[in-house]
Order: structure tokens, then C-alpha cells, then sequence
């Protein structure tokens, strides 16, 4: 039903400390306006933008880049100088950890896409949820597939364009939290097939020129555009 993560926005105090932060330590470089900076990652746009409209950008989110294998050790010594870096071994993937100036937790690691880049996409983003059960719903009605649950079934795992985590109110490694009114745009074959199969969910529903904006129960934007 979605084919693939199209953009992620976060929000940020300053825009220039902002994309300072996200040209020197991560090498992006992009595009800006008077309140927005966008930087092309692999196949997503990672979106900054300071309070200037509706939606705003995600609130301390927890996303990922991916890296390949071999880059992995580049970036951890690149980073570990200036940043007190938290580092996690899941066994078929390694991933470091770190905040960058308006709080929301950067991952890089070593599951996603490939590719020559030193960062080939976005492979997870992490949403904060009020009801694990109702906001999981949802996001299986989109088409998304539960892959892992927490032990204490308070988040999960979902399997789909890009990885979504779905966490109740809680810090995970690194200290990290769940997103909050995230923005996210995906594409997809068939925009408004796709807002309708969770209509009856969601909190608004809105035709946009670029496509179809949905509002999830917990305030997230998803805006679906035509792949």
C-alpha cells in the first residue's frame, strides 16, 4: 500500500545551529528557506524546520540512518570525539547513538539500505503512542507487519516502507523517546485508497496539491503522495 519513506521532518529551535550541526558532523548538504532546511538521504528527504507552520516537525524523535558494514567504524570514530556516543550490538547489526542539538536521538547502524553513500536512507523512525493496541491497528491497516514486541508489550516493532517502533511513554537506549507529532510523508500507488483504509482511525483526513494528509489518534502527520 506504501512504497516507500519519502520525507521525515523534525523540528528545531535555530535553523542555522540546526543544519550547522547536520552539515559538519554528518557531511549533508541541501537546501534552504527561511525556516526550513532539506537535505536528499538515499531515497528521503530529512526535513528541518522551525516552528513556522502545521505540521511543525517531530519533537525529540528517535530516527536511523543507515550505513554500510564497512562504514560503519568510519563513522564511529569520526563522531566519538565530539560526542559521548552509546554503541549496541543486535547481533546481525551494529548501531551508535547520539543527540543532536534539539534533542532528537540520531542513530546510524548497519540495517537498511545499501549503497556507495557513507548514509543510504532512513530505516527507522520511532513514534510515541498513548495506546500501544489502538495506534498499532492503525498502522497495520496501512500495511505495515509487527515484527518484534518489547517484553512488557509496551512497544513494537512494525515491518514495512521504512521500520516504525511504536513506544507507550518511555526512554529507550541512549535515553531515547518516541517521536511526537512526527511528520512523515510516504509514497504510495494509490494516496487516497491509502488514507481511506484507515479513515475511520484517523483523527483528520485532508486532500493537500501534493497528495493526502492523514492525522493519526496520537497527532502524527502522514502525508501520502503518488509514487
Amino acid at each position: 500500500m506504501l512504497d516507500a519513506l519519502d520525507s521525515l521532518a523534525l523540528e528545531v529551535h535555530h535553523l542555522d545551529d540546526a543544519s550547522d550541526f547536520y552539515e559538519t558532523h554528518l557531511g549533508l548538504d541541501g537546501t534552504r528557506t527561511d525556516h526550513e532546511a532539506r537535505y536528499e538521504v538515499g531515497d528521503t528527504t530529512l526535513v528541518l524546520r522551525e516552528p513556522s507552520t502545521v505540521p511543525r516537525g517531530g519533537v525529540h524523535v528517535h530516527y536511523a540512518f543507515a550505513t554500510t558494514e564497512d562504514r560503519y567504524d568510519e563513522w564511529y570514530d569520526a563522531l566519538d570525539d565530539d560526542f559521548d556516543l552509546a554503541e549496541f550490538d543486535f547481533g546481525s547489526a551494529r548501531s551508535l547513538y547520539f543527540d543532536d542539538p534539539d534533542a532528537h536521538c540520531v542513530e546510524i547502524g548497519t540495517a537498511g539500505p545499501e549503497g556507495d553513500d557513507a548514509l543510504t536512507g532512513i530505516f527507522e523512525v520511532v513514534l510515541e503512542v498513548e495506546d500501544l493496541a489502538s495506534a498499532e491497528a492503525f498502522y497495520r491497516d496501512l500495511g505495515f507487519e509487527v515484527v518484534d514486541r518489547g517484553d512488557g508489550r509496551d512497544r513494537v516493532r512494525l515491518a514495512g516502507p521504512v521500520d516504525l517502533e511504536l513506544w507507550e511513554p518511555q526512554r529507550g537506549i541512549a535515553d531515547a523517546r518516541g517521536g511526537v507529532h512526527v511528520d512523515l510523508g510516504f509514497l504510495a500507488d494509490d494516496p487516497s485508497a491509502a488514507a481511506a483504509a484507515v479513515a475511520d482511525r484517523a483523527c483528520e483526513v485532508a486532500d493537500i496539491e501534493a497528495g493526502v494528509r492523514v492525522r493519526d489518534p496520537d497527532g502524527h502527520y502522514l502525508t501520502f503522495h503518488e509514487a
